[in-house]
């Protein structure tokens, strides 16, 4: 066969309860075939187990003919999906063979009767990511973030995820990898212009077990068609390149980075590919079970003064220089006397200014005398703040 039509169907193996040999039995079952194709890991859930694959078929139709490979390497038309699927279904035990989303025989499934998925982790990670807005983002619901400072940006793990078009645009370009089970999604979320409603993301999945139903000689036509199956299935079109140019500027390091997406198939893969988008490969190990940072700390969220306690502590973490100024309450006594003595000084010099220079004339007097009350009662307080301070440290000694 030499046509150069051909598409693939998605095929997903439904097991009720708990199966762990439902990959192997699916990966024979299509292999005993000769079906050309990629098969994923087997993917618990709450009442089933469930292996999904991508097979590819001779050309687009509502019962399409299969691709199958012989010995060397050829392509032969195999059988039609729907006779194969009962086939499959009888021989492997699935409780359901659905094709591309549907179930042949009846019915398909809901989320009630299949269940949740396993429980999914979630690592975000950054340059300009700050842990005050991941607390804004993950709003009033109960959520506990570990977040820790590494020399490419702040790393934070999320006990449960955050939805990202909440997260700032201050904060992007940021990394969201998720892991669920043996599959690992990356997210690189782009900044985008502020006229965009929500910003362009470049997403990669890298599933650890995905492997090809049968591995063809290699040149072979059929080695070949799954080199086209695999481009087919994970490469990017225009919109991706045009995002993939903005994120990195260097040709040549463009360059692998296309080469990777199009044929990441490990872990060595996914973190030498983040590393050219200029995030901190080790996220990917964080996600994947290396122990965290001692340096690390724990921002819970919950209810309105939960969150908003949670988040002004982390701005006054991240404030720098005058911003600080902010931020005074917790400081020592000594430098509260001093920075109040100097917010009052700087008042007088501000009030002789707005008093006499011609600059300010346009600015009511009215606004001038509210403006300088609260100047003068920011300084008085934390003066008086840093003294009171300053007298029961020395009544407790």
């Amino acid at each position: 066969m030499d046509s150069t039509e051909f598409n693939y169907l998605n095929l997903e193996f439904i097991f009720m309860g708990e199966k762990p040999e439902a990959g192997q039995l699916v990966r024979t079952a299509l292999a005993d075939r000769r079906l050309l194709g990629f098969i994923g890991g087997a993917v618990e859930r709450e009442n089933s187990t469930q292996v999904t694959a991508e097979v590819a078929t001779v050309s687009e139709a509502r019962d399409a003919v299969l691709y199958r490979i012989d010995a060397k390497g050829k392509l032969r038309e195999g059988s039609r999906v729907t006779k194969l699927v009962h086939e499959l279904k009888n021989s492997t035990g699935a409780s359901y063979v659905l094709v591309d989303g549907d179930e042949i025989d009846g019915p398909t499934p809901d989320d009630e009767v299949l269940g949740d998925f396993g429980s999914t982790n979630e690592l975000l990670h950054g340059p300009k990511l700050k842990g005050s807005e991941l607390v804004l983002a993950a709003g009033f619901a109960d959520n506990e973030i570990t977040v820790w400072d590494s020399a490419s940006g702040l790393m934070a793990m999320l006990k449960e995820p955050v939805y990202a078009p909440n997260i700032s645009r201050s904060n992007r370009p940021f990394l969201s990898l998720t892991r669920m089970g043996n599959v690992i999604s990356a997210s690189i979320e782009a900044k985008g212009s502020r006229r965009d409603i929500f910003s362009s993301s470049l997403g990669i999945v890298l599933d650890l077990e995905r492997t090809p139903i049968l591995e063809p000689v290699a040149g072979s036509p059929a080695a070949l068609r799954l080199e086209e199956l695999e481009s087919l299935l994970y490469g990017y079109g225009e919109e991706d390149t045009e995002l993939l140019e903005k994120l990195i500027s260097d040709p040549a390091a463009r360059a692998e980075a296309q080469q990777l997406l199009a044929h990441s198939a490990d872990l060595k893969d996914l973190k030498r590919l983040l590393s050219l988008f200029g995030f901190d490969p080790r996220s990917v190990d964080y996600l994947t079970g290396r122990p965290l940072p001692e340096e690390r700390r724990v921002l819970a969220t919950g209810n309105p003064i939960k969150t908003l306690r949670a988040a002004l502590a982390e701005q006054e973490r991240e404030s720098k220089g005058i911003e600080r100024l902010l931020y005074r309450h917790s400081w020592n006594p000594k430098a509260l006397i001093g920075s109040g003595i100097a917010v009052l000084a700087s008042g007088v010099v501000a009030h002789q200014v707005l008093a006499r220079s011609q600059k300010f004339e346009w600015l009511p007097k009215s606004a001038r005398q509210v403006l300088m009350a609260a100047w003068y009662a920011d300084g008085a307080f934390y003066l008086g703040k840093g003294i009171i301070d300053a007298l029961k440290a020395k009544r407790s000694n």
